[in-house]
């Protein structure tokens, strides 16, 4: 998330997320385009900088097993997920999309099958496209030994950080399950993806 995103997010977080629903809900719920192949996405990912090891592209793939149903957006907001930021994006690095959120799963756990957030991008049609999800630890309520681990992928670190949009310390770590990132399957920030077609004022 961008850090200049930082005080619409803390504004967010004290609005009580049924009424943030309501400001989304104008989206259309599910893309038609075809997701597309992870094996494809693994290869286009793998570099000499950037490996693919088979324990790591396996929790890949169970990411991506655990949130197809998502495509539908109403089926990620049955299952407590929610409109949480604006369509996020960056001038030069690429998109986010809408990040939509389970706040029950905002804690010291890590489960490669329960994503914290989802990501949406929107398109011309009106249609949200599932494009990749977020994990997001609390630092106070991390058990683990020293950062957390996703596969053989340490997490983004926003403790005591001027960059943390949150306001509590955390890590976070993004994974492009459902659209290439030329950047780097972890890499915040994705390239292809964009707000242009965004219902509201991006950040």
């Amino acid at each position: 998330m961008l850090t200049s995103s930082k005080h619409r997010i803390k504004t967010l977080l004290s609005i009580p997320l049924v009424v943030i629903a309501f400001l989304f809900l104008g989206c259309d719920s599910e893309s038609q385009e075809a997701p597309e192949p992870l094996a494809a996405q693994l290869e286009a990912n793998a570099s000499p900088n950037r490996p693919n090891t088979a324990l790591h592209n396996r929790v890949l793939a169970d990411i991506r097993s655990a949130t197809a149903r998502y495509h539908r957006i109403g089926a990620a907001m049955a299952d407590g997920y929610v409109p949480f930021s604006p369509c996020v994006s960056h001038p030069t690095l690429g998109g986010m999309g809408y990040h939509y959120v389970k706040s029950n799963l905002v804690d010291g756990e890590l489960d490669p099958r329960r994503p914290e957030a989802l990501l949406y991008e929107p398109e011309k049609n009106g249609r949200m496209r599932l494009v990749g999800v977020e994990f997001i630890i609390r630092a106070d309520e991390w058990e683990g030994s020293g950062t957390p681990v996703l596969g053989t992928q340490e997490f983004d670190v926003y403790i005591d950080s001027d960059n943390n949009p949150l306001p509590f310390d955390n890590y976070q770590l993004h994974a492009w399950v459902w659209k290439h990132n030329p950047s780097g399957m972890h890499f915040p920030f994705n390239p292809t993806v964009s707000c242009e077609f965004a219902t509201e004022p991006t950040e």
